[in-house]
């Protein structure tokens, strides 16, 4: 008999959140360089990600009421089911590939089988593309990122990892004093208070991007952005790079609803973003909170960054992410009715999920070929129906965002209104717009 591994309470309620108009998938998009042997892609996605027991392991329920389930091995497991070839068709353009990445998005995963797969997608008119699939159960975005393109601690963008933190470091105690009674008790007094402060989060502002939500997701995404442009801005204003992301997230939102003569557009909105609390960088499952951030409201470009970042520092340096962790943790032990219930009142406090997910700093070989470009869309939860996931690789940022089709049905209209005010920052922190633009 196959062993079990018990699978963690905040794994088990990323689990339990896949629903028709949800399905929790990671979907990452890989652009290699020429045409790769099928056969090539297919064995090394199997030395990759076979290394790992997770991916051949499949979940199965226990038969006692409301306990976790558990990790199996799958005895029927089959690369073949799990790696697939494609050929577009409806052509080598990335009209064509948006589609297939948006049906991808809309097709919940087989739960009787280990929780991946992978398309590749030959005759495209820049080389090879291979399309990920991989449940937010097996792990988070940082994870798996790092096993798909196989790299080390050393070729992750580090800097543009923010919000990260340590557990110490997030409550805030002193070291000399964490040993201490007076400093558990201190601890457990800031999470509770948080605790409280995160129930009393008010719902987010009505807007168009607020309601009810359906099966079909569409997926778009940028144009490559240097990151030396943005750390650049980033530097003016003593931030990060997340920082003028996030502003410039915030601007385009804004400028999108605007654009509809949505009232909306003027209002305050919310995003959940991850803050990733985890100790060891390669262990799989999921070790981040998701915290609340206000977007910044309307106002010149790099007030709209000022904000960003202090409106991050104080989150940084506050237990939000852990006591939130907690809270999915212990949604994951309770019954699928109440953890239902608990997502979607938690979700319902935000408009859209920002995430940014770092990848490594030079270009990578994968499966043969030289890994071009990399984008990845993160799955939402409850009633959030917009991700917004920002990818750096090799010195460039691509923003890619998954919409409900009821809620954004033209994707490609926020992502040109985000570069549109990522282009305002730039000219406000410069005085002009680069020749060199990308956007």
């Amino acid at each position: 008999m196959a062993s079990r591994e018990r699978i963690s309470p905040v794994d088990a309620a990323w689990l339990r959140m896949d629903r028709p108009t949800n399905p929790m998938m990671i979907t990452a998009v890989l652009q290699l360089e020429g045409d790769v042997p099928f056969e090539d892609v297919r064995r090394g996605i199997g030395e990759r990600l076979l290394a790992n027991p997770r991916f051949r392991q499949r979940v199965v329920p226990s038969r006692v009421p409301f306990a976790l389930a558990s990790w199996e091995e799958d005895d029927r497991f089959s690369l073949d089911t799990h790696v697939k070839r494609v050929t577009l068709g409806g052509g080598r353009d990335d009209a064509a590939l948006r589609a297939l990445v948006s049906e991808l998005m809309s097709t919940p995963l087989e739960r009787d089988r280990p929780l991946w797969d992978a398309h590749v997608v030959e005759g495209g008119k820049a080389g090879t593309v291979i399309v990920t699939r991989i449940h937010h159960a097996v792990g988070d975005g940082v994870a798996l990122v790092k096993v798909l393109l196989g790299v080390s601690e050393g070729d992750g963008e580090r800097e543009e990892e923010e919000p990260r933190s340590q557990a110490p470091a997030i409550v805030g105690v002193a070291r000399a004093s964490e040993r201490g009674l007076l400093a558990v008790t201190a601890r457990a007094a800031s999470q509770i208070a948080t605790a409280i402060r995160l129930v009393a989060i008010p719902a987010d502002h009505p807007s168009a991007l607020k309601g009810d939500l359906g099966p079909r997701k569409r997926a778009a995404w940028s144009k490559p952005i240097p990151l030396e442009r943005i750390r650049s801005i980033a530097h003016q204003v003593g931030g990060k790079v997340n920082d003028v992301l996030l502003a410039a997230v915030a601007g385009g939102t804004r400028a999108y609803l605007a654009s509809g003569d949505e009232q909306a557009g003027a209002t305050p909105l919310r995003a959940l973003v991850p803050m990733y609390v985890r100790g060891k960088d390669d262990a799989m499952g999921n070790h981040f909170g998701l915290v609340f951030v206000d977007l910044p409201e309307d106002g010149a470009p790099l007030d709209r960054v000022r904000v960003a970042k202090e409106r991050m520092d104080v989150i940084k340096n506050a237990p939000d992410a852990i006591v939130a962790m907690k809270v999915l943790g212990a949604l994951g032990l309770a019954s699928p009715t109440v953890e239902r219930i608990g997502v979607d009142f938690f979700t319902g406090k935000a408009t859209l999920l920002v995430t940014n997910v770092p990848g490594p700093t030079q270009r990578v070989r994968l499966f043969g070929g030289r890994l071009a470009s990399l984008m990845v869309w993160a799955p939402v939860s409850g009633s959030v129906g917009i991700t917004v996931t920002l990818i750096s690789y090799a010195g460039e940022v691509r923003m890619g965002v998954g919409a409900d089709v009821r809620r954004l049905g033209a994707p490609e209209a926020l992502v040109a209104a985000f570069e549109a005010d990522l282009e305002a920052i730039e000219r406000a922190a410069t005085g002009r717009a680069r020749p060199d633009a990308h956007v």
